[in-house]
């Protein structure tokens, strides 16, 4: 659920106009989520994918994901952990 305290830049998306929602729970939102992604709406959301790990090197992909930038410097966006060949 993220750290206690959040600090959100509240002034750029003020600016922007932006309305900022928090939620708790996720329920009931995986048959619409799944039915957007297959009519391809969503275009290619493997490209959200910034870093990949074998399952082998699962703690090292925890730690880039908690640093939020890799050993290259390039920022953390979503990290997937698992069979490498299947992907």
């Amino acid at each position: 659920m993220g750290t206690p305290v959040l600090a959100l830049p509240v002034g750029p998306s003020m600016l922007r106009e932006v309305d900022l929602i928090g939620v708790f729970r996720y329920c009931n939102t995986y048959p619409e989520a799944l039915a957007l992604l297959a009519s391809g709406k969503l275009g290619d959301v493997s490209k959200m994918i910034t870093q990949r790990y074998p399952l082998e090197k699962a703690v090292e992909a925890f730690e880039t994901l908690k640093r939020g930038r890799d050993e290259n410097g390039k920022t953390v966006i979503k990290v997937m952990v698992g069979n490498l060949d299947l992907e």
